[in-house]
């Protein structure tokens, strides 16, 4: 019976970027814009802690934060996960994801799994304290 369930397992192909559009004129200069990051940022500002004093903009794209180095925000702090949180944006909200780590993530004092950031406040990821701060493109 097991050997049944391996044959019937369904292999999902890769996410792709959509096909460019067939007349590449006028309407790529929007793509390009939409790339450029319209809508909120963020400045992500580490205060203290063994990465304090550096700054990111998050924007358009997720940025994943942790120890490992494929992360996007790579922290050197022993007591941050290898894939510690995400922070993505929304529409027009940004929201931090803990990404099942060790320690948690903490946003204005309290434990989240998920929840939406606003302007302001303070996440705490290891012994990192960082301020959030939305900024307009």
């Amino acid at each position: 019976m097991a050997a049944s369930s391996h044959e019937s397992t369904t292999v999902i192909p890769t996410w792709q970027p959509p096909p460019a559009p067939a007349a590449a004129g006028a309407e790529t200069q929007p793509i390009l814009s939409a790339m450029q990051g319209h809508g909120p940022q963020a400045q992500i500002t580490i205060e203290s802690g063994p990465d304090a004093g550096n700054n990111h903009r998050a924007g358009e794209s997720a940025m994943r934060v942790g120890r490992s180095p494929d992360n996007d925000l790579i922290l050197r702090d022993p007591a941050t996960s290898g894939h510690h949180a995400r922070v993505e944006r929304r529409g027009q909200q940004f929201w931090i994801v803990d990404l099942g780590s060790t320690n948690g993530t903490l946003v204005n004092g309290e434990p989240i799994q998920e929840k939406e950031l606003n302007h302001g406040d303070r996440i705490t990821i290891g012994q990192n304290a960082v301020s959030f701060v939305i900024v307009e493109a």
